[in-house]
């Protein structure tokens, strides 16, 4: 990762392919965001009480991706929780499970 403002990150989605992408927004260390394609990503962190609030949005214009989208990260999060909690990684195989509950949550047919 070539960490600054326009500077490249590149994801192994561990399938496989990469993909590299163009850094959009930083600011250390409280927010982070990618050019994902024609999609925007943002990773930022809110102090809070004792700790912090993590908010991360995907926006997009073609929301015929919507429910993979989600279920995609939902799986890519879940992983993120194992990592920092020192966990082994694990995939799980719940990307359909995940699927099914992000058309019934955004109203759409998977």
């Amino acid at each position: 990762m070539d960490l600054r403002l326009g500077g490249k990150i590149t994801f192994d989605d561990g399938e496989g392919t990469t993909y590299e992408r163009t850094i959009t927004e930083l600011e250390k260390p409280y927010v982070f965001g990618f050019r994902e394609v024609d999609d925007l990503v943002n990773l930022s962190l809110q102090e809070e009480d004792k700790g912090c609030r993590k908010i991360f949005t995907h926006t997009f214009n073609d929301d015929s991706w919507a429910v993979n989208t989600a279920a995609g990260w939902h799986r890519c999060l879940d992983v993120l929780v194992q990592i920092i909690n020192g966990e082994p990684i694990q995939w799980h195989d719940n990307s359909t499970e995940f699927g099914e509950i992000y058309s019934e949550a955004f109203n759409m047919e998977g």
